[in-house]
């Protein structure tokens, strides 16, 4: 009996612990969706091979930074969340952007949209797509 007690106490003890986990988690996961690096893919809905050429680095998912390789160029700007993974980005300089995450299926990119034109971020996933100094 006192085995029995003991087997029922401790799976009710891991079940409590494990939904009380379980809760945190998803605020956590909910909270830094879009934190971290990222870098432009060649493709929104194929292809995400990245293309080290323009970089997003995301801060407290709100404060989001654009840089671009071929002009050595950084633009700051806030990441303004308005329902469920739509975003809109207010550039310092120039036109604003909207954004959705998740895009392209489960290839989990960021897509942002300006003035028409669409384009992909992935996350970094190898440190040689790591954004050059002037970016940081």
């Amino acid at each position: 009996m006192k085995k029995i007690s003991l087997i029922i106490a401790m799976a009710v003890s891991a079940s409590v612990f494990y939904c009380q986990s379980g809760d945190k988690t998803g605020a956590i996961d909910d909270k830094t969706l879009l934190e971290g690096t990222w870098v432009l893919t060649s493709n929104c809905v194929t292809d995400p091979a990245p293309n080290p050429s323009a970089w997003l680095i995301i801060n407290n998912n709100r404060d989001i930074k654009s840089c671009y390789k071929k002009t050595s160029s950084v633009v700051k700007g806030i990441l303004i969340k308005q329902n469920e993974g739509n975003y809109n980005i207010d550039w310092k300089e120039g036109p604003a952007s909207k954004a959705q995450y998740p895009v392209g299926g489960t290839l989990n990119l960021f897509g942002m949209t300006t003035e028409g034109s669409t384009i992909c971020y992935t996350r970094i996933k190898n440190p040689k797509q790591n954004p050059p100094a002037f970016c940081k």
